[in-house]
């Protein structure tokens, strides 16, 4: 008899651990898993920052010492199996996005090299993926693709048709302009055309919200290049500011959706982010509350998914008091718009962002 009661007071506490030891797991979890996030979002972090860093290092090595463009030619060899992709120039060149004259920067020397020969075992339409290329939090859906997750400033939206008299955007709008051949984007100059501070001009960010990357079988965008004939390239390798003219410090979400975040529709969800125009073309994450920045001067920073649009504004422009419609460069904002709705007053603070 003491034998039973002894073993049914085993059973017992037996029972009692088991249940103590799953209520302990499940007050840790939550905790686990804002540990896993928080070193998801150190790590997309440390990706903004490195290639902030290699943008700066590439701009210095120019004669011009300036930022490229969201899109952009680069020379490769005379002998390259590549096409050449513009023919008013006697070099060989094919058109890629900012990302890839950083690859010597980033540890990927052989594969620029590669690129620049014209390797007929490469193919353009499907790069391999490059870790630092995306956010641990927005992993890739398919390995093999060519993900980019992050964009660049690119000003206000491109004007559809462009000249030398009237360029694609205004250097005060950006600091990431569409260079390709009748494009027209400007250069913008490290130091002298960032106009409101390096620290605070913003130069990268995250998207989530981007179509798939491409493929072999089925190309796409990628890190690389553009798939050829894709559409609204600005909202895949750029993010956009706008002002709206019936609220220019807060736009309807038809023109820029809030950010992190989709408020379309549950029914338009599947379509396409790229046919949705400017709406899309600004930073969001899969952070909790947050994203991700990088800054003319190599600084990072999380910023509130909350934080006011016309702070925003201010940190998107190099030079704020001359940044206009690309169709009007002599009517800046700051001066057309009335003083109440300007995003540069009041001054921007630290504090703001």
């Amino acid at each position: 008899m003491a034998d039973e009661q002894r073993r049914r007071f085993t059973l017992t506490e037996l029972f009692v651990c088991i249940v103590l030891f799953g209520l302990i797991v499940a007050l840790l979890a939550p905790n686990m898993d804002g540990g896993r996030e928080r070193a998801r979002l150190a790590t997309c972090y440390n990706n903004l920052r490195q290639l902030a860093m290699a943008n700066i290092e590439t701009a210095t090595q120019g004669s011009q010492a300036s930022f490229g463009g969201y899109l952009e030619p680069l020379r490769v060899s005379d002998d390259a199996a590549f096409p050449d992709e513009d023919p008013s120039t006697p070099e060989r060149e094919i058109m890629v996005a900012w990302p890839t004259k950083l690859l010597p920067t980033i540890e990927q020397v052989m594969l620029h090299e590669r690129i620049f020969r014209g390797d007929k075992n490469f193919n353009l339409n499907s790069p391999p993926m490059i870790e630092i290329f995306y956010c641990p939090s927005d992993p890739p859906v398919d390995p093999a693709g060519g993900i980019l997750a992050y964009v660049a400033n690119s000003g206000m939206p491109d004007l559809a048709a462009a000249s030398e008299d009237q360029p694609s955007d205004l250097r005060a709008n950006g600091v990431f302009h569409d260079q390709r051949p009748g494009r027209f984007g400007p250069q913008v100059r490290l130091g002298r055309d960032l106009k409101d501070g390096s620290s605070t001009t913003i130069l990268l960010s995250e998207n989530i919200h981007r179509d798939p990357a491409g493929s072999a079988s089925q190309p796409g965008n990628t890190w690389l290049r553009p798939a050829a004939g894709a559409a609204n390239l600005e909202q895949w390798y750029g993010m956009v500011w706008v002002v709206d003219p019936q609220n220019p410090r807060s736009p309807q979400a038809s023109l820029e959706d809030r950010f992190n975040r989709d408020t379309r529709p549950e029914s338009q969800r599947d379509q396409p982010y790229a046919a949705s125009g400017t709406r899309f073309a600004r930073p969001s994450s899969e952070h909790p509350d947050v994203f991700n920045v990088a800054f003319c001067e190599g600084n990072t920073k999380e910023i509130s998914q909350d934080i006011d649009y016309a702070v925003y504004q201010q940190l998107m422009t190099p030079d704020g008091r001359k940044a206009a419609p690309g169709d009007a460069p002599n009517q800046p904002f700051e001066k057309t718009l009335p003083e109440t709705q300007r995003f540069m007053n009041p001054p921007l603070m630290e504090a703001d962002y």
